[in-house]
């Protein structure tokens, strides 16, 4: 004990050299604590990126490419597979739910994915937790967009605010969709996977642009493609049945030509319903009147919605028409055309699955990778996050190498300066000597002093890393969405530090033998 107090009294007489070496041992031990803290958190953020989900199914590829496309959103995702294969798959015994996705639009450099109302249900991350909505509500109009929390904060976006998708990654200029505008209808919690970072329309909103992209809006079964810049053409499409749709449509619009229009779909049916007549028409009582050219949807629903639309009471009928009629006003020529034609798209790029026991994993993967109508790749997320994980391996031990270089460093730097200090020190070895200390108490002292001063620095270190975390842990969520986890240090981290503590003890011994030789020699005698 009284060697440490003595040992402390001396490192306060030589502050400035002491607070060197201290600051070099801090800050070497931050910076390998901090490597092993930021390999830690990437490594479980990245695994948390997605969870329960048990296959991704993609086009035939490389398993990693088709990782980083549909879960990280990153590199190419021009690899499709055909949206029958997903209803085939999806109807397999084996599946319990699967969650079409496509993607190849973006929104400001910010990635457009598109699926449908089963992704909120599925999707999950980090140990199964489901995205949460922080602002609005998830509505299944076909143009409604539910955006990430980093999307919303970056581009001041507010619930209702206009969307303009544009055509491509958004790297190079491309077509911007001006004439299918979205709304923001729902904003998601940060979640701190890729999520936050993208924008989520459905499949019929990205099909109806494309099919726009390319100078049309879409197709009925069995007839031409409907030209969006020719006015006429809207109004004449070859099937009646779409013109018959189109009209009834268009009645929601246009209530002061309400009965005109009743007037038209009775001559459009040609007169096949005689037991219909003109004043229960007006009244909407139609419940004899077949409304087989409506798309076989039966005419009481059609009038509990000409009800609800006029009365504004929406408490029993179609919620898709509840989500259109309360943003109709707001709809172009092309979105009103899209929702008629209620488009699906042919292609997709990736497709969630879940199933419904564990144990049918593998089989699946097998039935997947062997499907006879395309070739696919079915990977499980798990296996191929641990895979492409390898890949950072390199970097995972370069960085180590450099950490346990700064680490030597600051302990080299600390013998340089016990070293330098020997020779001024001789006079107070022999000081020491005169009033009775031994040249193993002169020895033990000098290792005390190099062990305490490691102790602090090691101290100092620790408190300036979590510190440093506690500053960092809002800016990196904010600007890079990774979620920096402040937790308590780890087994491996205090062993690391009692290796560094160690160290220190270890190289002491060098200039502590050096000044028990000055003392054998020197003795009593003060040498200058």
């Amino acid at each position: 004990m009284a060697i440490l107090l003595l040992a402390f009294k001396s490192l306060l007489n030589r502050k400035l050299t002491v607070f060197i070496t201290l600051f070099s041992i801090a800050i070497s031990v931050t910076l390998l604590l901090g490597v092993q803290t930021l390999k830690t958190e990437t490594n479980n953020s990245f695994m948390k990126s997605i969870s329960g989900t048990d296959l991704i199914i993609g086009s035939r590829g490389a398993s990693s490419q088709l990782l980083l496309s549909s879960v990280f959103h990153i590199g190419n995702t021009s690899n499709t597979i055909q949206y029958k294969t997903y209803q085939e798959l999806a109807k397999s015994p084996a599946v319990k739910w699967a969650v079409p996705i496509s993607m190849g639009d973006s929104h400001h450099g910010y990635t457009v994915l598109a699926t449908d109302l089963n992704f909120f249900t599925h999707f999950s991350y980090a140990n199964k937790q489901h995205l949460k909505v922080q602002s609005g509500k998830i509505d299944d109009d076909m143009f409604a967009v539910v955006i990430g929390a980093e999307v919303a904060k970056k581009l001041h976006y507010h619930i209702g605010d206009k969307v303009i998708v544009t055509h491509g990654d958004g790297k190079i200029e491309g077509h911007h969709h001006d004439n299918i505008p979205f709304y923001v209808s729902a904003i998601l919690a940060p979640s701190f996977t890729a999520i936050d970072q993208t924008l989520i329309i459905s499949l019929e909103a990205m099909e109806a642009m494309h099919a726009d992209h390319h100078g049309h809006i879409g197709a009925l079964p069995g007839e031409k493609t409907l030209p969006v810049n020719n006015k006429k053409h809207m109004h004449k499409i070859a099937s009646k049945d779409a013109d018959h749709e189109y009209e009834a449509h268009s009645s929601h619009e246009h209530h002061a030509q309400h009965d005109d229009h009743e007037h038209d779909h009775e001559a459009h049916s040609n007169h096949e319903h005689h037991e219909h007549d003109h004043e229960a028409h007006s009244s909407h009582e139609h419940h004899e009147h077949d409304h087989e050219a409506h798309s076989n949807h039966e005419h009481h629903e059609h009038d509990h919605d000409h009800e609800a639309h006029s009365n504004h009471e929406h408490h029993e009928h179609d919620h898709d028409h509840e989500a259109h009629s309360s943003h109709e006003h707001h709809d172009t020529q092309e979105q009103r055309i899209a929702r008629l034609l209620k488009l699906k798209p042919d292609n997709i790029n990736a497709i969630f699955v879940g199933l419904n026991s564990p144990q049918a994993i593998l089989g699946m993967q097998n039935y997947v990778n062997n499907f006879q109508a395309e070739p696919l790749t079915a990977i499980i997320p798990a296996v191929a996050l641990q895979e492409l994980w390898q890949f950072f391996n390199i970097a995972e031990v370069a960085l180590d190498i450099v950490t346990v270089f700064v680490v030597l460093v600051g302990l080299l730097g600390m013998l340089s300066i016990i070293l330098m200090s020997l020779n001024e020190r001789r006079r107070e070895m022999a000081i020491l000597r005169s009033v009775g200390a031994r040249p193993m108490h002169i020895f033990a002292l000098i290792i005390g002093e190099a062990g305490f001063i490691c102790f602090i620095g090691i101290l100092l270190g620790t408190l300036l890393l979590y510190l440093l975390q506690y500053v960092l842990q809002a800016p990196l969520a904010s600007y890079y969405g990774f979620y920096l986890e402040i937790n308590m240090l780890t087994l491996n981290d205090l062993f690391i530090l009692l290796i560094i503590q160690i160290s220190a003890l270890l190289i002491a011994l060098i200039p502590a033998s050096l000044i028990y030789k000055y003392s054998l020699s020197d003795g009593m005698s003060i040498k200058f």
